[in-house]
């Protein structure tokens, strides 16, 4: 296994989606903040982490990764990953998600109509925190 703390995980959601649920321990971020803005805030975290990015399905938290990943490996980060699935994949696998208290739930935010219809629990779509 790999020492706690090696990884750093990165929402790249808006703020409403992050506050219904999200990752435990990830840290969002607003998926149009710079690149450059990201690696001034966070480049220095990244020797010797695994860092993950991820969004509702994927689309904008791959476009993100592949934006900073060279940078990121220059300052030393083991590597760049995007989710597989993204956080639907996630929730429809009943993983562990937080609310923005930090408290667990099975609440997730659809991102829009066209894309909730990816969640298979209907009932658990959430466009706003409990």
């Amino acid at each position: 296994g790999r020492e706690a703390g090696s990884l750093i995980i990165f929402d790249t959601r808006e703020a409403d989606e992050f506050a219904v649920s999200h990752l435990p321990g990830a840290i969002r971020i607003s998926p149009d903040m710079p690149p450059a803005d990201f690696l001034q805030q966070y480049g220095d975290r990244a020797r010797g982490k695994v860092i993950v990015f991820y969004c509702s399905v994927g689309a904008r938290s791959s476009q993100y990764a592949s934006d900073v990943q060279a940078a990121l490996s220059e300052r030393g980060a083991v590597s760049v990953a995007n989710l597989q699935g993204g956080l639907f994949g996630w929730h429809n696998d009943k993983r562990l998600l937080v609310t923005g208290e930090g408290d667990p739930t099975d609440a997730i935010h659809p991102y829009d109509e066209f894309w909730g219809r990816l969640i298979e629990r209907k009932s658990l779509i959430a466009m706003s925190p409990e």
